[in-house]
């Protein structure tokens, strides 16, 4: 900044005029003088000399806010997922300017997590004077506008006779390959300011990247690690510059992480005083579920919440990764209304360092 052209500066043409007869060119030549010396060199009163300092001196002091108007502005921005225990541990719901990632297996609800949020997002902002909406990259083709129209029918009964002016805020895109999703996410900034987003979703980030972009060899890991950087590095921006809501899901993958030494059987040899037995020694690899791919992604992620199965019919949701809530579980089910999170579930919360995904079992408070 400070090597900006004085001639860019939103001054009055008297002021470029007298600038302009003198070796003073940028910022910078102007800030390396004393007031007296301005004023000598640019024939400038008092108080011209204080004006023009005023300008030049907003443009190189960085830009601040207090914390009180940071907390303002956030609740303005939080998307809420509609249950007040899980709203409450989260500090409101999901953040603006942040990345928030729900990984899980297959089946496990990523994608109705991702509807509900769609629908918080329309339903909490057209309750204000103006709408905002929805962006939805759908990756996998599993967005059905079918299931969002049930899920607020059922959830907001009495806004069935307005359904359509809600989901018209939800806006889907469905990249079929890498290229096309790195074409949408080059351009997505400018899409989100014309549709007016709150929350941009990605279901699924992994999915292209994983059959597109085989892992293995050296350069497949190099070209998968440099193309999600690229994406991450896109979302961030997304995030931060607009101050919304960024989500995406994952997938799970398995790693090997132990090697041990383990008896694997047992051979019985009968001489003529006794029977020996002798157990044979074979290598055992132990396997971890992780979130896929890799370390690259997993530090571009603010917040991640683990979806998890614990019975047939119930799943559960485990706070990994939070900057403002501790290692926390709650159950949830999958019905007509969408997500409905067990409100007398008794859940978990360990304030320590983060267990990781592997062996993460919580049920009824306890951490197997």
């Amino acid at each position: 900044m400070s090597f900006r052209r004085l001639s860019t500066l939103p001054l009055d043409g008297d002021m470029k005029d007298k600038i302009s007869r003198t070796s003073l060119k940028t910022i910078q030549d102007v800030v390396t003088l004393s007031p007296l010396e301005i004023m000598s060199v640019l024939r400038l009163s008092a108080d011209q000399c204080k004006g023009l300092l005023d300008i030049v001196f907003s443009l190189c002091v960085p830009h601040h806010t207090t914390a009180y108007e940071l907390n303002l502005e956030e609740e303005k921005k939080i998307i809420a997922l509609g249950n007040i225990k899980l709203d409450t541990m989260l500090h409101g719901g999901l953040h603006a300017g942040s990345i928030t990632e729900f990984v899980g297996p297959s089946g496990v609800g990523k994608t109705q997590w991702c509807l509900n949020i769609a629908v918080m997002a329309v339903l909490n902002e057209c309750k204000d004077a103006s709408c905002g909406s929805a962006i939805y990259i759908d990756t996998e083709a599993a967005f059905r506008p079918e299931r969002v129209v049930e899920i607020v029918c059922n959830k907001y009964p009495h806004l069935r006779s307005e359904i359509s002016k809600y989901i018209s805020r939800i806006y889907v895109y469905q990249p079929k390959s890498v290229d096309s999703l790195s074409e949408l996410l080059n351009s997505i900034q400018v899409i989100a300011v014309e549709k007016d987003s709150r929350v941009l979703i990605v279901d699924s980030i992994a999915s292209l990247a994983r059959k597109e972009i085989m892992a293995g060899s050296a350069d497949s890991n190099i070209t998968r690690t440099n193309q999600l950087a690229s994406w991450a590095a896109k979302l961030k921006s997304v995030a931060e510059q607009l101050n919304i809501c960024v989500v995406v899901t994952n997938q799970v993958t398995t790693r090997a992480t132990q090697e041990k030494f383990l008896i694997t059987k047992e051979i019985r040899e009968m001489d003529e005083d006794m029977e020996e037995v002798h157990g044979i020694r074979d290598k055992v690899f132990f396997h971890q579920v992780t979130p896929a791919l890799g370390n690259t992604w997993t530090h571009c992620v603010n917040t991640r919440l683990i979806l998890q199965y614990v019975e047939s019919s119930l799943r559960q949701l485990v706070i990994a990764k939070s900057p403002v809530a501790p290692f926390t579980a709650f159950s949830y089910t999958i019905n007509k209304s969408g997500i409905c999170v067990e409100e007398n579930d008794s859940f978990y919360s360990y304030s320590g360092t983060d267990p990781g995904l592997h062996n993460i079992k919580v049920q009824t408070g306890i951490l197997l």
